[in-house]
């Protein structure tokens, strides 16, 4: 349903009654093993967190995007080393090479002019993003087609087809408040050259989606009237969530056949939402498939082979927080065999293990990130037009920092890297303390 992905946006919203400054809010997060990386919600800026420490390290900011840019991009794929950031509302795919530590950009074909972000179609454009063969493959969510992304030559290619048959299909049976035809927002990956993901169109419409050819197949799955508002998969089975009855359905893709689990009728603690979305997100760790609360009461955990269904306290704490927002936001993701949310009533990093042990983690930003994001962009409108004016009275040190980070700005250009170079960093230094003595 349309609207399902209205209310998934308010993802914002939800951190206003807290300074931007003081938390990050994050939509998606990559594990190298040592360290996450994730952008955050609120503002132009890549961080990542050491994993032992968990220490919060900004890595910088991406060029030619909005300094305080509202959810910038959204899920984070790895090729070779290097970091490829969904575009939502940005305007290119955000591309971090995490071995020479530089940023670099991805063109999706869509002029700076004509990305609008008054419109639903660029302000929301994607959300899922895979990595196959060499190219990065944007989903659409408003957008009208898919982009694909050739890594190594950056060559774009549009795929319309997609779209246009279920635009011309379902569009009428849109609920949305925007009158937004919403494709696609959360899809997952059912094997390497296959994604799965759910209509929202109050339709029980599940589509499977080949990376490899381009092909797709639409599913019919359960009555009519469904309105499936989540999908995860794990091999061979497809777990999709029935708002309206808050009901899971769980379909064999073998055999075609489905069960469904009233998830209320087992879990009698639980206070069951309907169409204002009990769960934002589900995911698969061990033989647990986990229904993560959006505004439900609890946390609840469902066997994949039984559909057994139990609460989980451990997460459920999070709902005992007063505040109207959603408990949890977006962020869902499993690595090392933990799952890992985005508390949006504590602002905690919550890291779940299979064991049911519980961590929480706050993800403070350094003290100074609010100057460190005004100097990036200072420095980005003096790289781009090399002639800038304000009435702005502008702090001498954040001037020279702006300086500095045009001076280590560094662009890379297909397979040809166009570095500025960052050896003056001594001269840099001795200089700015000189003026602050």
């Amino acid at each position: 349903m349309n609207e399902e992905a209205v209310n998934q946006s308010k993802d914002i919203k939800n951190l206003a009654h807290e300074s931007r400054w003081e938390h990050i809010g994050i939509f998606d997060m990559f594990d190298d093993g040592e360290n996450l990386w994730f952008t955050s919600l609120e503002y132009n800026a890549l961080f990542k967190m050491s994993k032992r420490t968990f220490d919060v390290d900004y890595v910088g900011s991406f060029p030619d995007e909005e300094a305080y840019g509202g959810r910038l991009y959204t899920s984070v794929n790895e090729c070779n080393g290097k970091l490829y950031f969904t575009p939502c509302t940005a305007h290119e795919i955000g591309i971090y090479d995490m071995k020479n530590e530089c940023f670099e950009k991805g063109s999706i074909g869509i002029s700076r002019d004509d990305n609008d972000l008054l419109k639903i179609k660029y302000a929301k454009k994607f959300v899922s993003g895979f990595i196959y063969n060499n190219s990065l493959i944007l989903i659409p969510c408003c957008y009208d087609c898919i982009i694909i992304y050739d890594i190594v030559t950056g060559e774009v290619t549009f795929k319309t087809d997609l779209f246009e048959y279920f635009y011309e299909k379902y569009r009428h049976y849109t609920t949305s408040p925007d009158a937004q035809f919403y494709l696609c927002w959360f899809a997952k990956r059912l094997s390497e050259s296959q994604i799965v993901f759910h209509l929202h169109c109050n339709r029980n419409i599940l589509i499977i989606y080949n990376l490899e050819t381009g092909g797709f197949k639409e599913q019919a799955i359960g009555s009519k009237k469904s309105t499936f508002s989540l999908v995860e998969c794990d091999g061979s089975q497809v777990y999709l969530y029935e708002a309206s009855t808050d009901t899971l359905v769980k379909w064999e893709m073998e055999s075609g056949k489905y069960l469904e689990c009233h998830i209320a009728a087992q879990v009698p603690e639980l206070q069951p939402c309907g169409l204002e979305y009990s769960f934002l997100n589900m995911a698969v760790l061990g033989e647990w498939l986990y229904l993560i609360p959006a505004n439900a009461n609890v946390a609840v955990k469902v066997d994949t082979i039984t559909l057994e269904a139990l609460s989980v306290d451990a997460l459920s704490g999070e709902c005992s927080i007063p505040y109207k927002g959603t408990v949890y936001l977006n962020l869902s993701r499993v690595s090392d065999n933990k799952l890992y949310l985005l508390g949006n009533r504590s602002k905690d990093l919550v890291v779940y293990g299979k064991d049911e042990d519980l961590q929480r983690i706050r993800l403070k930003p350094p003290k100074d990130i609010e100057n460190i994001i005004a100097e990036q962009f200072l420095a980005d409108l003096i790289r781009r037009s090399r002639c800038w004016f304000s009435e702005e009275h502008v702090p001498l040190t954040r001037f020279i920092n702006a300086l500095v980070s045009l001076k280590t700005y560094e662009r890379c250009a297909g397979n040809r890297n166009i570095a500025v170079g960052n050896g003056d960093c001594r001269i840099y230094h001795l200089v700015k303390q000189k003026l602050l003595d």
